[in-house]
């Protein structure tokens, strides 16, 4: 019942459309990987729309994909170095408890680019309404919630590490739920 209740909202509210417009721009061919990409609704827009490869990966089998999903141990992405031009991150990075080791596995498997959507902490409430949000939208899915919801600071310091550049970013609110 959940189920099908978000999926009518998630059409009703051109969900899909909204995040399909905020990664396109940033996709130049090649293949692309998506880090925890679910059912690949938005991966196979752009595979229809960008006619790029795409390849999910995951900690988890899901029922149907729209796109081939390799599973995640955890430890290591099952790809080679450098097998990507880009990489996507779409709002689930906040449910990895230490997101900074699977960071340095996309770095290691990814050429050029990596887009990382998702929502940020900016002061005690934002922090409490994204928790109150990610709940109410990820339990029924029975998703991890660790509700690692970092600040823009940290984001910099964690890209710094890691040696990347960001080329742009886009902060509307810090509730950002689309």
């Amino acid at each position: 019942m959940l189920e099908k209740t978000f999926s009518f909202l998630r059409e009703k509210l051109h969900y899909d459309e909204i995040v399909y417009s905020l990664l396109a721009p940033h996709i130049n061919g090649g293949k692309v990987l998506s880090v925890g990409c679910g059912d690949g609704t938005i991966e196979s827009l752009l595979r229809e729309r960008l006619k790029v490869k795409i390849q999910g990966v995951e900690v988890t089998k899901y029922r149907e994909s729209k796109i081939p999903v390799a599973i995640y141990n955890g430890r290591r992405l099952p790809f080679q170095d450098n097998s990507f031009e880009t990489s996507l991150f779409v709002y689930m990075l906040h449910h990895v408890e230490d997101i900074e080791p699977l960071l340095a596995e996309v770095v290691r498997v990814t050429r050029k680019t990596i887009i990382i959507l998702d929502h940020y902490s900016s002061d005690t409430m934002s922090r409490f309404f994204l928790k109150v949000y990610d709940y109410f939208v990820n339990i029924p899915f029975g998703m991890p919630l660790p509700f690692n919801f970092l600040e823009i600071p940290q984001w910099k310091e964690m890209f710094s590490r890691h040696n990347l550049e960001i080329e742009e970013a886009s902060v509307p609110s810090s509730m950002n739920v689309f």
